[in-house]
């Protein structure tokens, strides 16, 4: 699959310079279906705390500073891999709209504090299709970027496309759904 890249890098707080996404051009007609299969950690932010998303390599995804009341999803595989979700409008997830916004909570985490969640939601999901360093420009608003890296799964979730990153993913996502666009060929059978 290739991707459609504007002519515009952007480096990354890593100092990797990233193509950027042409996200209005992205074509998802060959998406799975997919959703997070495991547990999320949710903190309710007190206002100030700096999120810095990171991948499993420890690149920078993305960057932000919570306001009092902001959902900070966190992954239990790896705590430092923590973000705050967005809204088409560049606002951020309330911690008391979880269940609006497509979460079941299933308890408290006494170990870590914060509470349990588990996704109820699908997405449309390109499968590993980052092969070279991308930024998805204002993903979570203005002058806030994501940065993908070689292995990133880009999502489609309400219109809104964002990334994941590879290890992420394998750790916390499935494809409920095979490929749009997949055919299934049997061989005919030999006479004897």
């Amino acid at each position: 699959m290739s991707l459609p890249y504007l002519d515009e890098t952007i480096t990354s707080p890593n100092g990797i310079n990233c193509r950027v996404l042409d996200v209005e051009q992205v074509d998802f007609t060959t998406a799975v279906q997919g959703r997070k299969s495991a547990l999320t950690l949710v903190r309710c932010a007190m206002g100030g705390e700096h999120i810095e998303t990171r991948n499993s390599q420890g690149k920078i995804e993305s960057v932000y500073t919570a306001r009092a009341g902001d959902a900070i999803f966190i992954n239990l595989h790896n705590l430092d891999d923590m973000y705050v979700p967005s809204n088409g409008d560049g606002t951020r997830w309330q911690f008391g709209e979880l269940a609006s916004k497509g979460y079941d909570i299933v308890g408290d985490d006494t170990i870590n504090g914060g509470t349990l969640i588990k996704s109820n939601k699908t997405a449309d999901l390109l499968h590993e299709a980052i092969t070279q360093p991308t930024c998805i420009k204002d993903a979570w608003g203005q002058g806030q970027h994501a940065f993908l890296y070689a292995g990133a799964t880009l999502k489609r979730d309400g219109g809104r496309i964002t990334g994941i990153d590879k290890e992420a993913f394998d750790n916390t996502w499935e494809i409920i759904t095979p490929a749009a666009n997949t055919t299934c060929s049997i061989a005919p059978m030999r006479k004897r």
